[in-house]
């Protein structure tokens, strides 16, 4: 019926009357959609107050910590000093001269040298081990280009340098030497192979008995090969690891372990992210490894091989006495001399409750320890603001407002659950606790105060607020944080009952916002209902408009056939 045509017989619009009829039944419908709109912004407007309770009950666990009411700060008077300082709330105030007579330093053990054996020098280039990778490509002797391949032996490339520039080149004593009658000039900005400094040959020599000589710099050149297994890394000292065993090196009581797969550059890893506490390297310059305690202080290295292992031997470790470091040593106030492992002096080192000076040069430096109100007064700034928070919203959305004869209210206007809310609040602060009997009963005796006729608060008296601060810390925590009447507890009490998800208490935000989604699941079964009332009854009326429609033209019809009938009986 939606595309039928009224008033095709009639000359009736009957179909414009029934639109007009249905709208004027949908009246109680359109009333329905209005108080599900004002519904919703009930709901939007609990959340929302919701919001704001959750977050200001969240932060009371915080409030005004004991940690906030007695920090101590640590100041240097000299403002450009190096050093770094801090306390802790139980830290004594007061004036401390420190004197740092020597800094602490690092235990080292050095291990032995001459690890590997020397170089074959018929060898390729690329088989030898001096802690490099030889690169192919060409070097300069004295202008000419000494072109070299990986494949060729030091004995080839000796043989090169002779042929093409006259200078005598020889392997001993794990050193390469270079003799020639004449000044020998090495190397190009262009060389392309790092053979030169690879073998540490740099220089025009040093005449000696009518020639000239360059060699490699101390020490010798042959070196461990770090990233190949462990029985191809040219250690001469080490007796082969058998396949598939795991041997243990012990450096200051931790096992380190080792298998023939391992590399020695996975050894020294594994020590370096172990409980060792040492840094493991291996000085290509000295070519010897070193262990260097991470802390400092008069503390050993110790190394051990176990079992048949003897890794810690072939790189020099076992037997070698570390060079033990120093503790640092310092006084306070001109007192005896007093000593730290580190140059981290705390309480361990002085004795003075959680007072800890970083001393990171020689010398005097006065600190002083006082009282910092700083996150004391942030603290309670919050509290402020957060409480604020809550008694405009809820202002503002139960504010009833007359301007001359209109009323006009907001959307949770008249909920005396609300009311109620911001009343309790109000009686909390200014209602001492049971059982408080320092100088501190009100947030008044902070300087905190009520804004004249206002719900909110505002600090009035900063003075009043510092005073009790460097005066009656005690007081201002027995205000707050007594146990079930202290400020904290008792505010903790009120904002629990309207923000518990588990809980039924009356006029609690859960049980409010459930009974918005009652009601609109109602309205919404209302609506539902009369739209369906509303397509029967237009079903019904345009069914009866169709058959007034037939009807018409039926009679229409017969009209038109007997004036036709009388027309022709004349």
């Amino acid at each position: 019926m939606g595309m039928a045509l009224s008033g095709l017989a009639s000359g009736f619009d009957w179909k414009s009357i029934v639109d007009q009829l249905i709208e004027v039944s949908r009246a109680p419908q359109d009333r329905m959609v209005r108080e599900k709109s004002a519904l919703a912004s009930k709901s939007s407007a609990i959340n929302d107050l919701k919001g704001l309770v959750s977050t200001f009950k969240s932060s009371l666990t915080t409030m005004v910590s004991d940690d906030a009411l007695f920090k101590k700060s640590a100041t240097f008077k000299d403002s450009t000093t190096n050093w770094t300082a801090s306390a802790t709330k139980d830290t004594p105030a007061g004036e401390y001269k420190f004197n740092l007579l020597t800094t602490a330093t690092t235990s080292k053990l050095t291990g032995a040298g001459d690890l590997v054996a020397d170089i074959n020098t018929s060898t390729p280039i690329s088989d030898i081990s001096v802690g490099r990778t030889l690169t192919a490509g060409y070097f300069t002797v004295n202008g000419e280009k000494i072109t070299i391949a990986t494949t060729d032996s030091l004995d080839d490339i000796f043989g090169k340098i002779l042929g093409q520039t006259g200078v005598v080149a020889s392997y001993s004593g794990d050193q390469i030497h270079l003799s020639s009658g004449a000044p020998i000039s090495l190397g190009a900005s262009n060389d392309t192979s790092n053979f030169l400094q690879s073998m540490r040959l740099s220089g025009s020599g040093v005449p000696s008995g009518g020639f000239y000589e360059v060699s490699t710099s101390a020490p010798g050149l042959s070196a461990p090969r770090l990233n190949v297994a462990l029985n191809s890394s040219n250690l001469s000292g080490l007796t082969p690891v058998t396949a598939g065993v795991e041997e243990t090196l012990i450096i200051n009581g931790e096992s380190i372990s080792y298998q023939s797969t391992d590399t020695i550059q996975d050894v020294l890893n594994r020590i370096n992210s172990s409980a060792a506490g040492v840094t493991a390297i291996y000085d290509l310059a000295a070519g010897q490894f070193s262990l260097t305690n991470k802390i400092t202080g008069n503390v050993g290295v110790t190394v051990s091989d176990t079992g048949s292992g003897t890794l810690g031997a072939a790189m020099g470790l076992v037997g070698q006495a570390a060079s033990l470091g120093a503790d640092a040593t310092f006084s306070i106030n001109g007192g005896g001399t007093l000593s730290s492992r580190s140059n981290i002096l705390d309480e361990t080192a002085h004795g003075i409750v959680g007072l800890t000076a970083t001393a990171n040069s020689v010398g005097e430096q006065t600190l002083t320890v006082a009282g910092d109100y700083t996150a004391a007064k942030e603290s309670l700034n919050d509290f402020i603001s957060k409480y604020n928070a809550v008694q405009n919203a809820i202002e503002k959305y139960t504010k009833i407002t007359v301007s001359g004869d209109k009323v006009s209210s907001a959307i949770l206007a008249g909920n005396r659950e609300l009311a109620s809310l911001s009343r309790s609040l109000r009686t909390a602060l200014y209602t001492a606790g049971t059982g408080i009997s320092g100088g501190v009963q009100r947030l008044s005796d902070l300087g905190i105060n009520f804004s004249g006729i206002e719900p909110t608060i505002s600090l009035t008296n900063s003075t009043s607020l510092e005073t009790k601060l460097a005066t009656a810390a005690d007081d201002i925590a027995e205000y707050f944080s007594t146990a079930g009447t202290g400020l904290i507890d008792r505010l903790d009490t009120i904002l629990s009952g309207y923000v518990s998800e588990t809980g039924l208490a009356s006029g609690g935000f859960k049980a409010q916002l459930d009974s918005i989604t009652s009601q609109n699941k109602s309205l919404d079964k209302q609506i539902e209902d009369v739209e369906r009332r509303l397509a029967s009854q237009r079903s019904l009326l345009e069914s009866s408009f169709i058959a007034m429609e037939r009807a018409q033209s039926n009679f229409q019809q017969q009209s038109s056939y007997l004036a036709k009938t009388f027309n022709n009986s004349k």
